[in-house]
């Protein structure tokens, strides 16, 4: 209790409720803080601002009254990671997705009759609140069915607490990035040791999942996987989180985890340079030296521009374009990058409006550049993140290489496999007539990549499925690998062989991601994908000879040790320009997590649609294919295999 109760503050609307006089309902949680405590009739913004402007900076509390229900809090401690009246307001709009999501400044009805006796109710739960006062971010909801007590964590879009982007013209740009030393764990020289606690069994679910405020909704667990496969839903997420694993204990945290990289892709925070052509910046004062030349990235052809399918432009130094901020990862310097190429979910329609791009829907949309998630990744430190995003960025490019030579590529022996997941995964597979082929895919970044393929052997339909897997230990690639295409073969199809026949026909009608994996399903496409096939066999251990020891001796027990020796691997295939964009929202760091986006000039980017396919204007990639099938070819080349 506090020695000096706080007057609890009553708006005039409250006070003209049927004549209640809630002033007095409410007055004991005048004495359970050493702050200031406001009560309303339903929701105001201007109110509730005032409200916590009057705090000057103590802990608030906000209550709001309805007819059928009243919310107490949550309890706004500055300092914290607490979220305040309106990132629970924005938070309870975002989970019904309702149409006044972006406008808080509009109160939304609640079709609910009136409680008689809420005041009753409400003095009553009040008095348990004496016993048990509410934490930082706590929210007590009193109302006819009862009393129940949410954390609401802070919203980067809360208009009330949420710190205005900042602004950085190209001649003002961000402080240069300078990456920290992170210890890491004794079982993963790639993972910090100081985020162990992220994947604890149970520590992300009960912190972060709420059916009503969020910010994870649920939690769904696939119950007709052959693995444990857990799921997550956040609203502000494009899609859900996934993750596979031995064990729903084990999967639950990375499917959280992964729902919240998906969160990374668009700017929610990051400043923007916008409507200025390459040309325009390096003419202006300071641009030279941060803008990279859009064409550097990859092209599209005049072909893929015409096609109706394409939702691209071609780009030229002249094109005005909004770019995003990075930082160079050799020096830290910053530098400007395309937008899309920095987060895939920007919009040129609606800029920073993201829930409005979302409700309007995909086929309108034209971007300059198409892209997808690859590369994306959260870490429990930037450099952590950074490292598992070139990870990834890897494994894409040297499957798409790969895949575009049509050369056999040396294959893994089942027999030298001792990992029992992996060993596992294997034999699911084949229970469902797949015998599955485990391909070194690494190219010239000489990192663990694998290609697993399976090959349908009971019928001609579904032919083959793929996936590919990288990692710094090769087990671990072999694993990510598998885990997806080992769901695949055992999948039960919602689709059929006649969806997809069109392709054969018309490539051009390759559109979505889902259409790469329909038409490597078709028989008729199995000697294409399968033209990969025949390399020469060796163990798990001549395929990466001397990993993970060698970058364990190089990253000398340190996080960015092994993101500097990953870095290299990068700089000896010729891609030393490597631009790290900071994807990371105040949701991320309030958990301990760190999101990024490497953006890599001249590496093979990961692309859906046949008119999307950036591949043209690539040197390295125009060098690999060199004397293969495909260098006879123009691109976009084939649709590639990848789902």
């Amino acid at each position: 209790m506090a020695e000096n109760p706080t007057t609890v503050v009553c708006a005039p609307a409250l006070s003209d409720d049927a004549g209640t006089e809630w002033r007095a309902v409410l007055e004991p949680l005048g004495a359970f803080g050493d702050g200031t405590v406001g009560a309303n009739l339903g929701w105001d913004l201007d109110w509730e601002r005032e409200q916590l402007r009057s705090a000057d900076g103590r802990e608030h509390l906000s209550v709001r009254v309805y007819g059928d229900e009243v919310l107490v809090g949550p309890r706004w401690v500055p300092g914290t990671d607490s979220g305040c009246a309106g990132c629970a307001e924005l938070r309870s709009r975002l989970v019904i997705d309702h149409p006044l999501t972006d406008d808080l400044s509009r109160p939304t009805s609640r079709v609910a009759p009136r409680r008689p006796f809420l005041p009753e109710l409400t003095r009553a739960a009040l008095a348990r609140l004496a016993d048990r006062p509410l934490g930082p971010g706590e929210l007590y909801a009193v109302g006819a069915r009862g009393t129940r007590t949410h954390r609401v964590p802070r919203h980067f879009a809360c208009p009330l607490c949420a710190p205005e982007i900042p602004e950085h013209p190209v001649g003002r740009p961000p402080e240069p990035l300078a990456l920290r030393p992170r210890p890491a764990a004794a079982d993963n020289p790639g993972r910090a040791a100081a985020g162990a606690g992220l994947v604890r069994p149970g520590a992300l679910r009960s912190r972060l999942v709420d059916p009503r405020f969020g910010p994870v909704l649920a939690q769904q667990r696939e119950l007709l996987a052959p693995f444990a496969m857990s799921m997550a839903l956040q609203p502000d997420a494009v899609a859900l989180g996934y993750a596979r694993e031995t064990t729903f204990a084990r999967a639950d945290p990375i499917a959280i985890l992964e729902v919240y990289e998906r969160l990374s892709g668009f700017p929610h925070q990051a400043p923007l340079v916008e409507g200025v052509s390459y040309a325009e910046l390096v003419r202006t004062e300071g641009g030279a030296e941060v803008a990279i030349r859009p064409a550097e990235f990859g092209e599209y052809t005049e072909e893929q521009a015409a096609r109706p399918t394409a939702r691209i432009e071609r780009v030229t130094d002249d094109t005005p374009m909004d770019w995003a901020w990075g930082h160079d990862l050799a020096d830290g310097r910053p530098r400007l990058v395309p937008a899309e190429l920095a987060f895939f979910q920007y919009d040129y329609r609606y800029g920073r409006q993201q829930r409005a791009a979302r409700r309007h829907g995909a086929p309108p949309r034209r971007h300059l550049y198409q892209e997808s998630s690859s590369g994306c990744a959260v870490g429990s430190c930037l450099e952590e993140a950074a490292l598992y995003s070139l990870l990834e960025l890897a494994e894409r490019d040297a499957f798409l290489i790969s895949f575009h030579r049509a050369l056999p590529l040396p294959e893994i022996t089942h027999s030298s496999i001792t990992d029992p997941v992996a060993r596992g995964l294997l034999a699911t597979a084949a229970s469902r007539g797949f015998r599955v082929h485990l391909l070194r895919a690494t190219q010239d970044i000489d990192l663990p990549v694998v290609w697993a393929m399976a090959v349908n052997t009971r019928a001609p339909f579904p032919a083959t499925f793929s996936a590919a897997g990288s990692g710094i230990d090769p087990v671990s690639a072999l694993r990510g690998a598998l885990w997806e295409v080992t769901q695949m073969a055992t999948e039960r199809l919602t689709w059929d062989r006649s969806d997809a026949e069109p392709m054969l026909a018309d490539p051009w009608s390759v559109d979505e991601m889902d259409d790469h994996l329909r038409l490597y399903a078709l028989p008729e496409m199995k000697e294409r994908v399968t033209a990969v096939l025949g390399g020469p066999e060796m163990s798990l251990s001549e395929a990466f000879e001397g990993w993970p020891d060698r970058l364990e001796q190089a990253a000398g027990g340190d996080v960015l040790g092994a993101l500097d020796y990953v870095r290299g691997r990068y700089a000896d295939a010729g891609l030393d320009r490597i631009v790290l964009v900071d994807s990371t929202t105040r949701d991320h760091a309030d958990i301990g997590l760190a999101a990024a986006r490497a953006v890599v000039p001249g590496i093979v980017p990961m692309c859906f649609g046949q008119a999307q396919q950036r591949v043209a204007g690539l040197p390295r990639l125009e060098a690999a294919l060199v004397g293969t099938p495909s260098g006879k070819l123009s691109p976009p080349y084939d649709p590639h295999a990848f789902p």
